[in-house]
């Protein structure tokens, strides 16, 4: 007796279904996105009890003639590939062609389409996928899809869905997403005859980012347009003063795809920021990127979440060194940048670059500044210039603090307290020694200048074998930062020099913890390895509970106000408060 069952085809449709129709949000994204596919520009989706009775896509799109609506709803038929080959040039959302076949067979359904063109449209009609009906349909261009109680032959998948409100929470911030995608579209949300999401077209995203996100946080961030001859990318950032308390503000959209962002991605945006924000504060960010398809990879997942690019280092590299830059230029609201990326990191893409299409992003080409004083909106900066003055509420670091600082003393032995003019400011001295000298070793290794200290006694240490192999694969990087280490034996090691500005420290434990910590990330490129280097080094300066003379409290207040990033320590910690008089004076009810 045979044990293998030859399913009907009416079950494979709806396992089928189950793979990418789970809840009314996966319906209502994959309508949305043919409709942008069809180059609508005026989208409306009807709901009620948030898309499990009824969902209501229109649009103005091309629409279909009466063959190609027959062929829609039938499983694997797409007008975006031909073939397999296809799959590496795809410039449109959708693909398979699974969406209508497995809405349907999980619905009743219906859709009513015309092309303009033609002098009458076509409505099909089916429930669950069968008895399907096509008659002529009296409409305008476009094209409207109906689905009505989904999941109704198959009651165990409502079990799953949640309450009215999590599921239209869930519509909504997919609504978000795409409209932040494709601020040239106007979309709309009804539900209960009340409009409660709308978006009018724009050409600009600055003003659909404040649309969607507000206009408290679109007035907080700045944008960048990196052009480079393989890839264009423009990106919105909160800068130092105004990162946020949360992750909500961190969009990745690829060639108009609202995508995850990668793991390899998060982390370059956080190194970038990692000297300018504290420890649990995370920055608004929203990139948007335009590359070549035959460079990405969409075809990872069924919902199409995920993206993979060929070449991860040469977007690593220009994120990270771009963001790193703009954000050091605290003072200009807009910057243009012609990255200067390596050509050897990209020399994987190919030589033309993406054209501009009516559903992709419109493509910005910045030329390169001729040098770093150049004219934007009249206002003439330089940008070394003014990576060394405080703005805002950080006026201290300006030049005239010095000439007026007033060093009052050190309380529990880890803060000092200076007055100046108006203000009294509270300074760790730990979180500002570790970031004079850290900016110190990184001025000293550019020049290759570094001072280094012999040791009369040299220091071993061992390591386990798979850390030990590490090590030996980044020796060459610590000797070039004045970390002299050469092997002693069988995974052991002899330290027998190191940077004098270390101070007096116990530099193998250093250099243990500096490759605990590079082991985290092996992939990461020879640059950020040094920077971690000479990061986690520098924590070896002065700590917390050491006593300071008066004039070791003055100087280190007065090397801190030279540094380019004088706000936080290398790790994101801020290294001072700032209390006015006036507050004072308010706080001891003498205003």
């Amino acid at each position: 007796m045979s044990i293998i069952n030859i399913l009907s085809q009416e079950t494979v449709n709806k396992i089928a279904a189950g793979e990418v129709v789970e809840r009314p949000l996966n319906v209502i994204k994959e309508l949305v996105e043919n409709s942008l596919d069809a180059f609508a520009v005026l989208i409306t989706i009807e709901i009620e009890t948030s898309g499990k009775k009824l969902i209501r896509i229109y649009d103005n799109g091309l629409g279909m003639d009466k063959k190609d609506l027959e062929l829609s709803i039938l499983r694997h038929t797409t007008s975006k590939i031909k073939n397999f080959n296809d799959l590496s040039h795809i410039r449109s959302l959708g693909f398979r062609g699974e969406a209508l076949a497995s809405i349907a067979a999980v619905s009743r359904f219906e859709i009513k389409t015309k092309k303009k063109e033609e002098a009458i449209g076509w409505k099909l009609s089916a429930e669950g996928g069968k008895d399907v009906k096509v008659t002529p349909w009296s409409g305008s261009q476009g094209t409207i899809v109906e689905i009505k109680d989904l999941f109704f032959n198959t009651p165990a998948r409502q079990k799953f869905l949640k309450s009215d409100s999590i599921e239209s929470a869930r519509i909504i911030n997919f609504l978000e997403e795409i409209a932040l995608a494709n601020n040239d579209i106007a979309f709309k949300l009804v539900s209960k005859d009340k409009v409660i999401f709308s978006t009018f077209r724009t050409d600009s995203k600055i003003d659909r980012i404040s649309d969607i996100l507000g206009r408290d946080f679109s007035k907080t961030i700045r944008n960048i347009k990196i052009e480079h001859p393989k890839v264009f990318l423009d990106v919105y950032f909160t800068g130092r003063d105004d990162c946020l308390s949360n992750k909500k503000c961190q969009y990745l959209f690829v060639n108009s795809r609202a995508v995850n962002y990668p793991k390899w991605l998060v982390y370059c945006i956080y190194q970038a920021y990692k000297e300018l924000i504290p420890h649990g504060k995370h920055p608004g960010i929203l990139i948007y990127i335009i590359i070549e398809p035959s460079e990405i990879d969409v075809n990872m997942h069924p919902t199409k979440r995920e993206v993979r690019f060929i070449n991860e280092n040469g977007i690593y590299e220009i994120v990270y060194k771009s963001l790193k830059n703009a954000l050091a230029s605290h003072q200009c609201s807009e910057i243009c940048i012609n990255s200067q990326i390596s050509d050897k990191l990209l020399s994987n893409y190919t030589t033309s670059y993406i054209k501009a299409e009516k559903h992709l992003q419109p493509i910005v080409y910045v030329k390169e500044p001729k040098s770093k004083n150049y004219n934007r909106s009249k206002q003439t900066y330089d940008v070394d210039a003014y990576s060394s003055v405080f703005t805002k509420q950080d006026e201290f670091i300006s030049r005239k603090f010095n000439d007026n600082i007033k060093v009052l003393g050190q309380v529990f032995k880890t803060y000092i307290i200076v007055e100046n003019r108006s203000n009294l400011y509270i300074f760790d001295q730990h979180a500002s020694a570790e970031r004079i000298r850290y900016e110190l070793y990184l001025d000293q290794a550019k020049d290759q200048l570094i001072k280094i200290q012999q040791m009369l006694m040299p220091e071993t240490f061992n390591l386990p074998l798979s850390l030990s192999e590490l090590l030996k694969a980044n020796i060459s990087i610590f000797n070039k930062l004045g970390i002299s280490i050469e092997e002693f034996g069988q995974n052991s090691f002899r330290i027998t020099a190191y940077p004098a500005l270390l101070g007096n420290v116990t530099i193998a434990h250093i250099v243990k913890t500096i490759i605990v910590d590079i082991s985290d990330d092996k992939n990461a490129e020879i640059e950020q390895k040094r920077e971690k280097i000479i990061r986690l080094a520098c924590k070896a300066s002065i700590r917390a509970g050491d006593s300071l003379s008066f004039f070791e409290a003055k100087k280190l207040v007065n090397d801190l106000c030279k540094c380019k990033y004088p706000f936080t320590c290398p790790h994101g910690r801020p290294t001072a408060y700032k209390i006015s008089l006036n507050e004072l004076e308010k706080f001891f009810k003498r205003k």
